[in-house]
Order: C-alpha cells, then sequence, then structure tokens
C-alpha cells in the first residue's frame, strides 16, 4: 500500500553533534529530524512495526498526518500516521525524533496530544505517541504536573531496539546506535541500501549512517564501495564535500599532478578500480577541469566521460 503525504513543513535541525564523530559540522543540512523523517514517510510500515510495535497488515490504510497544530504553525509534530483498522477504529500514531533532553519537551508533547485531540474527536479515535532518541538519554515516557497525566512510548534507539530486526528492514542504519550490533553490520546496511527501489530513498538511508561515529561511517562507505555503490556515496551531502575538498586541494598544490589525483579519487569513488584510470583522469583535466568536475559529481555515466 502506498502511504499518502500531506507534510505541511519541516521541522529545524536540533542535533546534537557530540555522538557524530568530529566531521559532523553539517547537521542544518542533514540533520536527525530531517532524515528520520525522510525514513519514516518511505517505510510507514517498518516504522510502525520497529518504532511504535504495531502491526499494520494489508487490510489497513497508513496515510501521512498533518504535522502541524491548528492555530500553532510554530507547534509541528514530525510523523503522524493514520492507520484505519477493519473494526472501523482509527489509530492515530504520533511519532517525534528528539536528539537530547530539553526543558520544554514533554509540555511539547502535552501540547501535541492536545492538537491531535482536537482534531481526532470521534469515539473511535485512538491517539498513540512514540519519540524516538536517536542517541539515547530521553526522558521515560511519563509526564504528570498537576491534575494532568501523560503517557508515551519512550524508544532508546542505543538499547531498546532489536538490532537483527533493524537490519531486516529499510530502518537498519539505525543499528549503527545500537549498544548490541553485530560485527557484519556493515555489510548488511550496504545490501539493505542497494535493496531499495529508488537512489532518492538509498541517499537518505546513507546520509543517516554518515552521523554516526566517524569508524562506523567509514565501515560502511567501505561496504558500499566494495559492492559497486560509489556512485550512491557521490550523490550524498559527504560525497560532494569530499569531491570538493580533494578539488581544493589539488588548485591549491597549483599542480596538474594534484588535479590530475583529485580526479582520480573522485572517478575511483564512483566507480571503483578499471583500466584506463589514470589514463582517463588526466584526459578530463586537461580538457576542461571544472566542467568535467561536475560531470563527474552530477552521475555521468563511465561511457560518457570516456568519449574523445
Amino acid at each position: 500500500m502506498s502511504p499518502t503525504s500531506h507534510e505541511s513543513g519541516d521541522m529545524p535541525g536540533s542535533a546534537d553533534t557530540s555522538h557524530a564523530g568530529p566531521a559532523r559540522t553539517r547537521e542544518a543540512a542533514r540533520d536527525y529530524d530531517g532524515l528520520y523523517k525522510a525514513l519514516l514517510a518511505a517505510h510507514p510500515q517498518d516504522a510502525l512495526r520497529l518504532l511504535c510495535q504495531v502491526e499494520a497488515d494489508d487490510r489497513a490504510v497508513i496515510v501521512d498526518g498533518p504535522t502541524e497544530q491548528t492555530r500553532q504553525r510554530s507547534m509541528q509534530r514530525d510523523k503522524v500516521f493514520i492507520v484505519s483498522r477493519p473494526d472501523g477504529h482509527v489509530d492515530v500514531h504520533h511519532i517525534e525524533v528528539q536528539v537530547k533532553r530539553t526543558d520544554d519537551f514533554q509540555v511539547r508533547m502535552v501540547a501535541y496530544w492536545a492538537g491531535l485531540a482536537g482534531k481526532y474527536d470521534e469515539p473511535g479515535h485512538r491517539i498513540h505517541q512514540t519519540v524516538v532518541w536517536p542517541v539515547g538519554g530521553g526522558y521515560p515516557g511519563s509526564f504528570q504536573r498537576d491534575r494532568l497525566s501523560l503517557e508515551y512510548h519512550s524508544v532508546n534507539v542505543p538499547d531498546d531496539l532489536d538490532p537483527e530486526a533493524l537490519l531486516g528492514s529499510p530502518l537498519a542504519p539505525l543499528v549503527l546506535w545500537s549498544s548490541r550490533r553485530p560485527t557484519d553490520f556493515a555489510d548488511r546496511i550496504a545490501g539493505r541500501i542497494g535493496e531499495l527501489p529508488s537512489r532518492e530513498q538509498q541517499l537518505v538511508l546513507v546520509d543517516l549512517c554518515m552521523l554516526a561515529e566517524q569508524g562506523l561511517a567509514a565501515q560502511v562507505v567501505t561496504a558500499l564501495r566494495s559492492r559497486g555503490m560509489g556512485n550512491v556515496l557521490e550523490g550524498t551531502d559527504i560525497g560532494r564535500e569530499i569531491a570538493q575538498k580533494n578539488l581544493k586541494r589539488g588548485r591549491e598544490e597549483g599542480l596538474e599532478q594534484g588535479l590530475v589525483r583529485s580526479m582520480r579519487l573522485m572517478l575511483q569513488n564512483r566507480f571503483g578500480d578499471f583500466p584506463g584510470l589514470d589514463e582517463l583522469a588526466s584526459k578530463l583535466v586537461a580538457d576542461d577541469h571544472d566542467a568535467n568536475v561536475a560531470k563527474v559529481v552530477s552521475g555521468a555515466p563511465l561511457e560518457e566521460l570516456q568519449q574523445p
């Protein structure tokens, strides 16, 4: 079944970079919130099953619900799924991604619940809230103040999710934060990425992997390259940054050799080792360096690059 998207806005990134490795300074572009939202939207049934512990069979209709509170446009929920059951009941599943605790977070969860309760106010509507903590350390899922009490499902990714279940699903990259990940995690994550039907879905998973600790992310990169998927890496933010850094380094050296080495690395990242790699790198630099860099980064096929 295909979910219907009704997104009304993206939540600004709020990622904590302390767990992302020394090279992770690009959270505004590749934040946990945005990547998780894209992951959940692409794989709603897996998200409900693994994060919310809900099985949605073929008879259920999953619709991506609104993310904004009525009259409060600054209050945006990360993801809402509406699951219509054959018995007529409708389950409203609100999933919120939160990297670190904030003083106002649990009060916001109350406001989110109130907004949903006002919209879905029929007797058959049931509201469920799940908070996903990508790097752990979350609230326990119970809030009380005065006579108000709110219970929600709290998922600490490092400790609460089954790594084998994750690796058997499109949510496989989350195992990078698991305290119980198996030794073959990198190859299995690469395999899951390779099985996805669209390049866009693949890029979301790769970018999510790049938020993990640098050594773990590097193992996934190696596994992807070993499967001949260097072209997928080139389409990610980190792939483009590598290409730009290599180019800058070559220009700063002021030598033809530096530019050729930069071009060779980009070609090797995309296509692996192939006969004539060095000759092609030299040719592309000599012909029109900047234009050919753009071709490589944008995904031009090897046959096109090899044309006279």
